[in-house]
């Protein structure tokens, strides 16, 4: 197809004036630049972005419980002198037990899977400032809309095998229905890499399917895994010089958090600080505003720079030739005169080679030029916000450099995770587990596989058959 230069005026242009968006066409990360916004750090519960992705799964739009006394206490009051008349005394000993079961300083206790949708985003704290709970609360939202995008349509029930006694009979009748409101237009779908789609509905129908406690105890772990591992691997991939396609992960090195590493651990040379350094991270902002402007002169969402590649490809080069060089000087001229009329921006590039002479040579002076050209402000932004939601379990910073690590309730889901096909009472080899392990793209070292064994041998999870160790095996969880 011939692109639309018109595509590039509409989205980046307001009245002929430049406007530096972002994520117009393609949406690949779950937060902006705004430095009041997109919030998320190791102040926030997990539980926050669980509560939010259950309610978006509801037909009707769910309020969460921010105050237990107002969206449980007095539903269930109400329920109770109307419903089921009771006395006084017999009120009072039931919301009595109430206070003691579901709240706990000031925070709902789940004890059902159905309370999983009146989750709040943003959990109490005496010691958060409205503005904190105002950027978190959009944070774990902006998160929720990022891991409910590999949904896709698909329909997910939580194992129906709930509570049916009286007290949760009586406290579901009261607040069913009593806290929802008109569902808000949604955020648009965010991007995400098409295998990773794939393996979250799979992982997604797994545990939903287990028995609610289990449900409960780790669907908050599941779903950070998946943010994590979702934002790594596009990380990984949002590159003009990416030109293989998408369809399985790029490996990373892991260590346990409890690991001790040096600078020569393979997490270290193989892992994230050798595929995502700093300049690379100092330049997202750069790179997703050059896929972006990519994908809307397309006509829309492609995908990656693969995908992009691929459709350009559809056209002779010749036939877009001279358009893709018009995009080049329009976009390097509105750039540089925004940053220009910014006494902060400094070194605003003012010569560069707008000639291209196959699509891959303009994908990458697009790449280049938008780098150049992105705002100092938004460099340590936008790095600190991807670093801040994986450090919360997933990234620790060791002598400087950062690693990827798994704490240990996070590695026995995984194992869990991993063993999810083997039957009830039976056992998988432990070099297949971490074959499994690979194909989500984690690798560990021999170091690191010495710690992960020796724990897993304390927890009665790993069996050996032999003196030598060689025959290991691994207890089917969940």
């Amino acid at each position: 197809m011939i692109i639309d230069l018109e595509a590039y005026q509409t989205n980046y242009h307001v009245k002929d004036k430049y406007i530096d968006n972002w994520q117009e066409t393609i949406k690949v990360l779950p937060f902006n630049a705004h430095p009041t916004q997109s919030g998320f750090d190791k102040r926030c519960s997990l539980q926050g972005t669980t509560g939010e992705f259950f309610r978006r799964m509801e037909e009707e739009a769910i309020e969460p419980i921010e105050d237990f006394e107002v969206s449980v206490v007095q539903p269930v009051v109400r329920y109770l002198e109307t419903q089921r008349p009771m006395t006084d005394e017999k009120i009072k000993e039931f919301t009595h037990l109430l206070r003691d079961t579901l709240c706990v300083n000031g925070n709902l206790n789940i004890t059902d899977a159905f309370f999983l949708k009146y989750l709040p985003t943003v959990p109490h704290d005496e010691n958060m400032s409205p503005k904190e709970r105002k950027k978190y609360r959009d944070g774990q939202r902006k998160l929720a809309a990022y891991l409910f995008s590999c949904v896709d349509g698909h329909e997910f029930k939580i194992n129906e095998n709930s509570k049916q006694n009286l007290f949760f009979s009586i406290l579901k009748q009261s607040i069913s229905g009593a806290f929802t409101q008109r569902r808000e237009k949604e955020d648009a779908g965010y991007y995400i890499l098409p295998f990773i789609q794939r393996s979250f509905r799979e992982d997604l129908k797994w545990l939903l399917s287990k028995d609610e406690t289990v449900v409960i105890k780790y669907i908050h772990i599941f779903l950070h895994f998946y943010a994590c591992y979702a934002l790594t691997q596009a990380m990984a991939v949002l590159s003009a010089n990416c030109s293989e396609g998408n369809e399985k992960p790029v490996p990373f090195f892991f260590i346990l958090n409890t690991e001790r590493v040096s600078v020569n651990h393979d997490a270290f040379i193989r892992g994230w600080n050798n595929k995502l350094p700093k300049h690379i991270l100092d330049s997202i902002y750069g790179r997703h505003q050059a896929l972006d402007i990519a994908n809307s002169v397309l006509g829309g969402q492609v995908g990656f720079y693969p995908e992009v590649l691929a459709k350009l490809e559809e056209t002779p080069f010749v036939e877009n030739r001279e358009k893709l060089e018009t995009l080049l000087k329009l976009y390097k001229e509105d750039k540089t005169k925004q940053l220009s009329q910014r006494s902060s921006e400094k070194n605003v590039q003012e010569e560069f080679d707008t000639t291209v002479l196959s699509y891959q040579d303009f994908l990458s002076k697009l790449e280049r030029l938008c780098i150049s050209l992105q705002s100092v402000s938004y460099v340590s932004r936008i790095r600190k916000k991807l670093v801040d939601i994986l450090s919360c379990r997933f990234l620790r910073k060791g002598r400087g450099h950062y690693v990827l690590a798994l704490d240990k309730e996070m590695l026995i889901f995984l194992v869990a995770l991993m063993t999810r096909d083997v039957p009830k009472n039976k056992n998988m080899k432990l070099e297949d587990v971490y074959k499994r392990f690979n194909s989500y793209g984690i690798h560990f070292n021999r170091g690191s596989r010495q710690e992960i064994e020796e724990y897993l041998l304390k927890l009665n999870i790993l069996i050996r058959k032999s003196d030598s160790g060689e025959a290991q095996y691994v207890k089917s969880l969940l």
